[in-house]
């Protein structure tokens, strides 16, 4: 029954606001598939191939994207491209360009910035226009690279059970993402109690009332694509995988888990990096919220390569005692007579080298699922982002 009016009340919330865009979209979108009907191409000017490269699953349990990539997904053309649209008619350029309505004066709509200071023109247009034009871009780069991840590991996943579609549906809810939506939203406005004053008049207000919702709508199904995507993970790492053999593949058949879980991580984390270049000073309030979202993220980045990384060491642990067995029955054979003609002492020779060459194949098998350039990589976006907020901590309790 609670599924049934979650699904009605996404339905509602979405039907109403593709009739707020209706109007300003169907003509010219009519125009443009007729223009293009029958092409067959691929590029940019192709509605068909545009949609089909957007859409993430195929399957019937994933293949709803979510309600922020529906709506940037009404227009046609390539996603990015859509994104910064999306960005530019609810961030700094529509802003600037109504305060010049309301105002028919150039100075007044750039005074939004306050004083004409590169700093204050830079962190504006970054808490404004390029966070949101990240988060809309990492939400389908995040949903992506787990459609990529799902080929490679259907394989190793058991015939009986879940399937990996099953496992990552959460990513696609929308109560979750609105929940997470609703505390940022309080926490802007703890944050900053004043955003009303950025209107210069009633159409710049309107659009500051229009935007708000839309803007953290954003940014909550960013956290939350990223939040359920790592449990999901952490729920397929726990599943009966089946390993793949070591002379198969290096990581075990493991690799793809692990260089998605980096690739949301640094997503992820890059995008908290960029609050702290958004605000010259970061009130309380945000810099807790940012604290516990890293505390967060990386509790959870880490749960599933833990579970991982214990399954690959007892994989090579049964490896290393399947090659026990093949010590013993070596170390038996030196003893007993060899035959007359040299062909129990070439077949002996190739036992030992055979045994030698997987020997070195087992113990080069990694333990964890993520290469040394990974781990590199995703420290130092990390240890950057960590630094800067308690710096940022350490110059608000000093007073500076």
């Amino acid at each position: 029954m609670n599924k049934y009016i979650f699904n009605n009340t996404e339905k509602k919330i979405e039907g109403s606001i593709r009739k707020i865009f209706n109007y300003i979209y169907t003509i010219g979108k009519q125009g443009f598939m007729r223009k293009n009907k029958g092409t067959g191409g691929t590029g940019i000017y192709n509605n068909k191939a545009s949609r089909k490269k957007i859409t993430v699953f195929d399957t019937p349990s994933c293949a709803k994207p979510s309600l922020i990539e529906r709506i940037i997904n009404i227009f046609p053309g390539p996603y990015v491209l859509k994104c910064l649209i999306f960005s530019s008619v609810f961030g700094v350029p529509a802003l600037l360009l109504f305060r010049f309505f309301d105002t028919l004066n150039t100075q007044a709509a750039l005074e939004v910035f306050g004083p004409p200071l590169w700093q204050n023109i830079a962190t504006f247009t970054f808490a404004n226009f390029v966070l949101l034009f990240y988060a809309t871009c990492g939400v389908r780069y995040m949903r992506s690279r787990i459609a990529q991840m799902i080929p490679q590991i259907e394989p190793l996943m058991p015939k009986e059970g879940r399937t990996v579609q099953d496992i990552f549906h959460p990513v696609c809810a929308f109560i979750p993402a609105a929940i997470l939506s609703i505390l940022l939203a309080v926490v802007s406005l703890l944050s900053f109690p004043n955003q009303g004053q950025h209107a210069a008049g009633l159409i710049s207000l309107v659009l500051l009332v229009i935007s708000f919702p839309f803007m953290y709508l954003v940014y909550g199904t960013f956290i939350w694509t990223y939040l359920s995507s790592i449990k999901c993970l952490y729920d397929l790492s726990r599943q009966p995988l089946r390993l793949a053999e070591f002379y198969e593949d290096d990581h075990l058949g493991m690799k793809s888990l692990g260089s998605l879980s980096i690739s949301l991580a640094l997503v992820y984390f890059l995008g908290l990096g960029l609050i702290f270049f958004s605000f010259l000073s970061v009130p309380p309030p945000l810099e807790f919220a940012v604290v516990i979202m890293i505390l967060a993220g990386v509790i959870l980045f880490f749960l599933p390569l833990f579970t991982i990384h214990h399954k690959m060491l007892e994989k090579k642990r049964n490896e290393r005692e399947k090659l026990k067995s093949h010590y013993t029955q070596l170390l038996k054979s030196i003893d007993e007579p060899l035959q007359t003609g040299g062909v129990a002492e070439v077949k002996h020779l190739r036992h030992m080298m055979a045994v030698e060459i997987i020997d070195r194949h087992i113990t080069a098998i990694p333990e964890w699922p993520i290469d040394a350039r990974s781990w590199t990589r995703l420290s130092a976006i990390v240890l950057t982002v960590i630094i800067s907020i308690f710096t940022r901590i350490v110059l608000t309790f000093l007073g500076m």
